[in-house]
């Protein structure tokens, strides 16, 4: 990641040093207001380059998961693969004959997908959000009634 130079530490390193500004008081004030909003411009692109900067990271970060999660679940899958092929193998040597092996793994296999299809087991519990929200808004005794924004426009129109 590129870093940006930090234009704040070094004081008038891009700005050349002016002489004050001749002439009375407006044209000091005038000076003095120019070099506020050069500033303030300067602070904004910083501030800009700064959530640049933090959005990159974050999107890397976020890229560098799914690319680890990925390569977990493709290893998983090769790991899973074996094992059941070493079982299939292993009841195939039991039973005497390696198809026996296969059709039992695959069987116990499709019963398991019907056994969890009929279940429907709830294997995420769900977020509840908005009764959380709610529950902490009476708690917090905020009672006011919701009321329209046209209400409150109105109210303060008059």
């Amino acid at each position: 990641m590129e870093s940006l130079d930090d234009r704040s530490s070094a004081p008038d390193a891009e700005r050349p040093t002016e002489k004050p500004p001749e002439g009375g008081k407006v044209s000091r004030i005038a000076a003095h207001t120019q070099g506020l909003f050069t500033d303030l411009r300067e602070w904004i692109d910083l501030r800009v380059d700064l959530a640049i900067l933090e959005m990159e990271e974050r999107l890397d970060t976020f890229k560098n998961d799914v690319a680890l999660g990925l390569t977990i679940a493709v290893f998983a899958a090769l790991a899973a693969f074996f094992s059941l092929t070493t079982v299939a193998l292993g009841v195939g040597w039991l039973l005497g004959h390696p198809f026996w092996g296969f059709l039992a793994v695959s069987v116990a296999l499709i019963l398991i997908i019907v056994a969890l299809r009929v279940a429907k087991p709830a294997l995420m519990p769900p977020s509840n959000l908005l009764e959380s929200l709610r529950r902490e808004q009476d708690v917090s005794g905020d009672e006011s009634p919701a009321r329209p924004a046209s209400a409150v426009v109105d109210e303060n129109a008059s």
